[in-house]
């Protein structure tokens, strides 16, 4: 018998968690699974999804301003927007299953818990984002889950001591979007001032202290003498921290770090540039962009964070295992001097975390606690 699922996520743009989603939800089989989506706002993905997948935005958010006005009339009197919609949906849907996408859609946890109806909600958070939600959302989260379903090892780990059921579902990439064009990248080394003497190492994340844009400035430091340059993907935080990295970095390492911003189109053609792929994050649930470079054969030299100790073996990079900076260093160094790299180790590795491998295995899960 059919399944009736509503899924409920932020945006369906470009971070992990919901390009994971976006994956799922693509490829489910609608003849085993009747889909319905409610997204906060309308990111860059939501209009590709399929037809047979009904879609709903967040009354404040809806492009239509009737929809924005309407709101504002409920409220007047007295009814709680997310709640009318959410209620509305549900009577056109019945859906059989509420499967909320991350913790940071916090006003989902506002409403009343359906009832009759299971409750899943799909963890890619740690500390760090527990410290930026309130209790109450935590609370509820855990409060309303028949399951937790956690990302990675750590995520289920941090989650067994507070909930009863706890599920692993790892996340994953889908390698047929990832394509790389040579000619694009040639153009894009020449429009950087991108040398063939030149080491490049990729970053991808916010330029926040979180990823460790910090990091950037003792690393250029270090490798002063070095042809070394840090290309970092990502959007540009518009905090003092960005400010003060990029002054520095412009004055004293010129043209060293380049900053391209938030990208889409050619996000893998700017990964293809690197030589080497590094995580800086202080904290990390998984990371997707990791298992991108992976796939792309870039070595990998990470902080000791996600599933980089269990993922970055024997000639694919190093793991700074005690997360000291000088630990990067050193692998960084290691990498330049040409330490051997198995690049079809390092694209077959990443291939164990693809949606053809990983697929088959959520829907596993789906059919087990549904």
């Amino acid at each position: 018998m059919k399944k009736s699922i509503l899924f409920i996520t932020q945006h369906l743009g470009r971070t992990g968690s919901e390009m994971v989603l976006w994956y799922l939800l693509k490829d489910l089989d609608p003849n085993k699974y009747s889909i319905t989506l409610f997204c906060k706002s309308k990111g860059e993905m939501f209009d590709s999804l399929p037809s047979h997948i009904e879609k709903h935005i967040l009354y404040k958010y809806h492009p239509n301003k009737w929809w924005r006005l309407y709101r504002k009339l409920i409220k007047f009197f007295g009814i709680n927007p997310i709640q009318h919609q959410l209620n509305i949906i549900q009577q056109k849907s019945s859906a059989d299953i509420w499967f909320v996408n991350t913790v940071a859609f916090p006003e989902i946890f506002e409403v009343d818990k359906p009832k009759n109806i299971k409750f899943f909600t799909y963890v890619h958070e740690l500390l760090y984002a527990f410290s930026e939600i309130k209790r109450s959302t935590l609370e509820k989260a855990i409060a309303y889950s028949d399951v937790c379903i956690g990302c990675s090892d750590v995520v289920c780990n941090a989650l067994l001591p507070i909930h009863h059921f706890v599920e692993k579902q790892y996340s994953f990439i889908d390698t047929d979007t990832i394509k790389v064009d040579q000619k694009v990248v040639d153009k894009l080394k020449e429009l950087h001032d991108v040398l063939p003497t030149d080491f490049i190492w990729v970053v991808s994340g916010g330029t926040k202290y979180m990823k460790g844009f910090d990091l950037v400035l003792p690393i250029l430091d270090r490798f002063s003498n070095r042809n070394i340059k840090i290309l970092w993907l990502g959007s540009e935080v518009k905090n003092g921290l960005t400010y003060y990295v990029k002054h520095i970095a412009g004055k004293k390492y010129p043209g060293r770090l380049i900053c391209i911003g938030a990208e889409s189109d050619n996000y893998y053609n700017y990964m293809a540039i690197a030589n080497g792929f590094l995580l800086l994050s202080r904290e990390e649930t998984f990371s997707l962009v990791m298992l991108e470079a992976a796939y792309l054969q870039i070595p990998i030299m990470a902080f000791n964070v996600g599933i980089a100790a269990d993922f970055v073996k024997e000639e694919m990079g190093f793991v700074a295992y005690n997360n000291t900076l000088a630990e990067v260093i050193d692998g960084m160094e290691k990498i330049h001097q040409n330490t051997p790299i198995n690049k079809e180790k390092l694209k077959r590795e990443a291939m164990k975390f693809s949606k053809d491998q990983q697929l088959p295995m959520f829907e596993q899960l789906l059919e087990r606690i549904i």
